[in-house]
């Protein structure tokens, strides 16, 4: 976690107003949603994406926005000093195009094949691509975090910062703290590259967002107990002769039942 007190609170402020952003963006993707008619899909996709993608790069602007004010107040409090590359990755219009090509009207067709109506398949879709539209506009800001830290040579990496309540996906990535250029002295094949790859990786609804870490990081409270559970599920892999994957671990932390998508959670 950040080294100060002030760095941790500016984190936090930034990862609640980056969720202020996307619902926003959700708020205006349902309006536009009625554009997509599901009697005449194909056609109505003319009316509805531009709209659609155009929301998209408004919002990613914002996410942007918001995190190079933070970047730059988060560096006085951790390094006494502003000054540092900032990096904004230029909007991604096919990425987005195709995005929101999937997770709306082929997911409306896949539903309506499975044998729902029209109607019905067009209004559950929408829970599944309002997930889609704030994972694409919180894009922004994440992937601007991940750029400047590659380019930042004070950097040590950046971290995966939870909402505090994660899934047990969420909580695994959170629990390898900041991102290096090398494996893990355990030789852990799933912590992630610096300046990108695997560590940029953000499901639907996903509440986390990044952090910087200069100089040493030391877990908080949360991510010792995620790294507990995941050595507790590597050790139960590597005892049935398997090594420690994503395959084999993540499903064994989910059973463990700690975590907000794990069995005793949902039962609850």
């Amino acid at each position: 976690m950040a080294s100060t007190a002030e760095g941790r609170a500016l984190t936090e402020a930034n990862r609640i107003e980056q969720l202020a952003v996307a619902a926003r963006a959700v708020v205006v993707s349902r309006a536009l949603w009625g554009r997509l008619d599901p009697f005449d899909i194909d056609r109505s996709v003319e009316r509805w994406m531009p709209s659609q993608v155009a929301t998209f790069q408004r919002f990613y602007g914002e996410s942007q926005a918001l995190t190079e004010s933070y970047v730059a107040a988060y560096r006085v409090a951790e390094i006494g000093a502003a000054v540092g590359p900032v990096m904004a990755p230029p909007f991604p219009v096919e990425e987005m195009r195709n995005a929101a090509l999937i997770a709306g009207p082929v997911r409306v067709k896949m539903l309506i094949g499975r044998g729902e109506s029209p109607g019905s398949a067009h209004a559950k879709a929408f829970t599944k691509f309002s997930g889609i539209a704030r994972r694409q506009v919180l894009d922004g800001g994440r992937k601007m975090i991940d750029a400047t830290t590659a380019a930042d040579s004070r950097a040590v990496g950046w971290r995966r910062v939870t909402d505090g309540n994660p899934c047990t996906f969420c909580a695994m990535l959170a629990s390898r703290g900041p991102v290096y250029s090398a494996k893990s002295a355990q030789g852990d094949v799933m912590r992630p590259l610096r300046g990108g790859g695997s560590g940029l990786r953000y499901h639907g609804h996903c509440g986390c967002t990044a952090e910087i870490v200069y100089g040493e990081w030391k877990p908080n409270d949360a991510e010792r107990l995620y790294q507990e559970e995941y050595e507790k599920a590597a050790k139960q892999a590597e005892a049935e002769g398997q090594q420690r994957t994503e395959q084999t671990v993540l499903w064994r932390m989910r059973e463990n039942g700690v975590f907000r998508d794990s069995p005793l959670s949902r039962n609850k």
